[in-house]
């Protein structure tokens, strides 16, 4: 088992520094430069994917922290009405943010800034497993996800700072690490010809069957466990929404035809939603 760890927040210039938010705000950059350097080597506007990833982001956390309050603390709104609602830094679900990333995107380069939604979407779901990787650590250093007892050697103690809880999973960890894995499969693809939205589809069947099968880890016996939707946590719920869009999109991806980014990359989309994608090729 792992020893209980925990880094408390430190407060510098009178600016709380907190190890959560820190792994996070590291993470976005991260996930920010990966993703900048690779549509320089793609040929995209880099202000596209930059600009992209700001708006993507800022989606996801609204709505990570709308479904925080509406799907996992539906209290904090009976307690502070719309204005729980308004808090954002106040909580954050993680499929609520991934659902809130797919509008932002979808948003951003549908309607905002018309592009060739596939191709710049895809360098962002590129760079998101890496950056993930921070957000899942930061889970881990607080223990946000604190699962159920277990005598698993990567279990952490939580008895040697709270008598009583013994040892327990930690998702955050487990997710953690298991991202790292998802982050070095997409390394080893990345210069594989794929067709744009092929990341798409590699992170939701990779991501969803664990993450599954991991909430199911989640305890019960705790005042923060979590509430249950006909036996299932809402995120095995967002599991298997997030497995059948990735199969979905799987089955369309097939039937379109090879593509490159040699040309027209950053022409507007037309109103079929296919215009400015690049040529076929054979």
């Amino acid at each position: 088992m792992l020893p209980y760890f925990h880094l408390p927040t430190k407060t510098v210039l009178g600016i709380p520094l907190d190890p959560w938010g820190i792994l996070v705000t590291g993470g976005f950059l991260i996930g920010l430069e990966i993703a900048r350097a690779r549509a320089i080597r793609r040929g995209l506007d880099v202000r596209d994917i930059v600009d992209g990833i700001v708006f993507t982001v800022l989606s996801g956390f609204i709505g990570g922290h709308l479904v925080h309050v509406l799907a996992y603390h539906p209290e904090q709104y009976e307690e502070d009405g719309i204005w729980s609602l308004i808090y954002v830094w106040k909580g954050f679900s993680s499929f609520g943010g991934f659902f809130g990333a797919v509008f932002g995107a979808t948003a951003f380069f549908r309607w905002i800034r018309p592009r060739s939604f596939w191709i710049h979407a895809d360098q962002v779901m590129f760079a998101f497993p890496f950056a993930w990787i921070f957000g899942r650590l930061g889970c881990a250093i607080v223990h946000d996800h604190i699962g159920r007892k277990t005598d698993f050697f990567l279990a952490v103690n939580f008895e040697e700072r709270f008598p009583g809880m013994g040892v327990r999973h930690d998702l955050g960890l487990y997710e953690a690490l298991y991202t790292m894995v998802i982050a070095a499969v997409f390394w080893a693809c990345r210069d594989k010809p794929w067709k744009p939205g092929s990341y798409a589809v590699l992170w939701a069947f990779m991501y969803a069957p664990v993450r599954f099968m991991l909430d199911f880890l989640r305890n019960t016996d705790l005042k923060n466990a979590d509430v249950r939707w006909g036996s299932l946590t809402p995120a095995q719920w967002g599991c298997i929404v997030m497995l059948v869009g990735g199969a979905t999109l799987w089955a369309w991806l097939r039937e379109q035809p090879p593509v490159t980014l040699a040309a027209n990359v950053d022409q507007p989309v037309t109103a079929n939603g296919h215009g400015g994608d690049p040529p076929a090729t054979a």
